[in-house]
């Protein structure tokens, strides 16, 4: 009898930890939810506003999704390619290349290039030098993937391949101080696609995530108990 109370507690156990992890699982998809339509309301009240110089910007609490404008010098000769990036249901690479400010060093990101061909060759990149240029964009501030542990191979040549924007990484590998941001420029370019998209994922996508997760905490709420209450008469 002791055995058999045994294995039910053990079955209620488990049935209340999935119920309780799937129920955490909707309420975080609701936090996320939430985050992202205070976001894109951020988002659209920047957007709103005049161009900002670099220094404004970069003054203000939350600077990201500012637009601005402000002049500098590029580095071509350190140009990075950032892997792996998706535009128009192509693979290529968004080109970044650091750039001496009145505010300091900044990367920029210059937009993207398609693959030139399925083995792994790196795209031809092609950037004017000619001083002190114009820039026109939008203050993004790069998040770390945690699936990718590395930022770029042991390689010094460039363009550099790089896996995601890691600013500190990139700093010490460049030997500049950069600023925590990246301008995405919006301009409209020859060469490369420019786009900014700074919430990948709508809200209402976070809600229908939210929904599943609660209907699947009450599936396993339903079978769990019905299978324990039925073991248990089984057990009587």
């Amino acid at each position: 009898m002791k055995q058999l109370r045994f294995s039910t507690l053990i079955a209620i156990t488990i049935t209340a930890v999935c119920v309780i992890v799937m129920c955490w699982l909707g309420f975080w998809q609701l936090d996320r939810m939430e985050q992202k339509q205070q976001r894109l309301n951020s988002i659209t009240q920047k957007q709103g506003k005049e161009s900002l110089s670099l220094i404004q910007a970069l003054a203000s609490n939350d600077p990201r999704d500012t637009r601005v404008v402000f002049e500098g010098v590029p580095d071509i000769t350190r140009v990075l390619l950032l892997d792996n990036q998706i535009y128009n249901k192509q693979v290529g690479y968004s080109v970044l290349v650091p750039v001496n400010t009145n505010a300091g060093w900044l990367l920029v990101n210059y937009g993207w290039l398609p693959a030139p061909d399925l083995q792994r060759t790196l795209p031809s990149v092609v950037i004017e030098n000619d001083g002190i240029q114009q820039f026109s964009g939008v203050l993004s501030k790069p998040g770390k993937n945690p699936l990718i542990q590395e930022t770029m191979s042991a390689s010094t040549h460039f363009p550099a391949l790089i896996q995601q924007i890691s600013v500190a990484d990139i700093s010490r590998f460049l030997e500049l101080n950069l600023l925590p941001y990246v301008v995405v420029l919006t301009q409209e370019s020859e060469v490369f696609s420019r786009h900014y998209e700074p919430v990948v994922m709508p809200p209402e996508k976070h809600l229908g995530y939210a929904i599943q997760w609660f209907g699947l905490a009450i599936a396993a709420a339903i079978i769990g108990g019905f299978a324990i209450v039925k073991k248990g008469r089984r057990d009587e």
